[in-house]
């Protein structure tokens, strides 16, 4: 299944770079106008030369806020994971940002998204929190992240007239997005009933399967302890809607930089802030979609495509694809390495990883003290 789901991702992937540099003429190629070859590749969506000269005259200043802005959610984000954190462990804030930090990295160097269990193993390195606790709370913390777009995602359907196709897709989302957090409500709140339906459809699997996937869900449901803290809840809420709006803004300046504000597009002028949060919606898209490592190709095609719903030139939208991509992922790769590094970790572990996550996961020797390493 790990290898189907690499060759499928990496698969995506491709399709979707393929897409960023050219539109296919498939009417064409069935009419039998056009061969394969002049089908599929003879017709450039921008010419290189052109995006090459976009990013060359962007304007650095709404580049370098963005920055800044992009370093501030960071900081925003770890806090609001300590919170998250706080009713399974201690952790001090530097150690949450190390954690948050090396998964990030992993997911842009990694495939099949393996940051998310070296955020959960650096979490038990530095706590001595079960890995399955911890990935638990990881996933609370993404499924968090979407449940909270959601707001975002209706305004952009209010806001700007969607086709069809993308409007019943952004229902789904966020259909499926609050079926799934209502789920893990239940799980938290009413975790025996719960676990019970769970291990009833699980009887349609292998026994042997069935009972290690329950054993595995049990242990990973301890990490949604935080659903049942009221004293958290308005913290969550307040630093999930400006974590959202942050990037709202990130995305704007980025736009900026490029003179989109500026062009002429009417589609533009006329709904800057309808442009705005398409560009949000269609960008995280990118990243959701499972693909390559650091979501490149899935990324860079879906933004291409979203930005022409508003005329945008190809070479424009790349070039926005291009830098609001470099904007998340050089950064975070290299902060990422640095605190790697510091706690000694290797990407020979992630097997091992993997498979002690299924059995328990005794407290490492030592812990309290690699907090003191990498916390303030």
């Amino acid at each position: 299944m790990r290898g189907l789901r690499l060759v499928l991702g990496f698969a995506l992937s491709l399709f979707f770079l393929y897409l960023t540099f050219f539109v296919p003429r498939i009417g064409d190629l069935v009419g039998g106008d056009a061969g394969v070859v002049q089908a599929l590749f003879g017709r450039p969506r921008f010419n290189v030369a052109e995006l090459g000269r976009v990013l060359t005259t962007a304007d650095w200043v709404p580049i370098g806020l963005a920055g800044i802005l992009f370093f501030a959610s960071l900081a925003l984000r770890a806090w609001r994971w300590q919170v998250m954190l706080a009713p399974l462990v201690r952790i001090r804030y530097g150690g949450v940002f190390a954690a948050m930090s090396i998964g990030y990295m992993a997911n842009n160097l990694l495939p099949l998204r393996m940051g998310e269990l070296y955020r959960a193993h650096v979490v038990y390195r530095i706590s001595g929190l079960s890995r399955s606790a911890a990935f638990g709370n990881v996933v609370l913390e993404r499924v968090t992240d979407l449940l909270f777009m959601v707001p975002y995602l209706m305004l952009t359907l209010l806001l700007f007239p969607l086709p069809g196709w993308l409007k019943n897709a952004a229902y789904a989302t966020a259909g499926t997005v609050l079926a799934v957090t209502a789920f893990l409500v239940w799980l938290a709140v009413d975790r025996t009933r719960a676990l019970e339906m769970v291990r009833r459809l699980m009887g349609v699997l292998p026994r042997k399967l069935g009972a290690a996937l329950m054993t595995l869900i049990e242990r990973f449901t301890s990490g949604f302890e935080v659903i049942r803290r009221s004293e958290h809840h308005l913290g969550l809420v307040v630093s999930s809607l400006a974590l959202w709006a942050m990037y709202a803004a990130m995305n704007y300046l980025v736009l900026r930089s490029l003179g989109f504000m500026d062009a002429g597009i009417e589609a533009i002028d006329r709904n800057p802030l309808g442009a705005v949060l398409v560009t949000l919606m269609i960008t995280t898209l990118g990243f959701v979609i499972p693909g390559a490592p650091g979501a490149v190709g899935t990324y860079h095609g879906l933004t291409v495509l979203g930005l022409s719903l508003f005329g945008v030139p190809g070479d424009r939208a790349a070039g926005f694809a291009i830098l609001l991509h470099a904007l998340n992922y050089v950064p975070l790769t290299a902060l990422g390495l640095i605190f790697f590094w510091k706690l000694g970790l290797t990407f020979h572990d992630t097997d091992r990883m993997a498979a002690e996550m299924k059995g328990a996961s005794p407290a490492p020797p030592g812990a309290a003290g690699e907090v003191k390493k990498v916390g303030r």
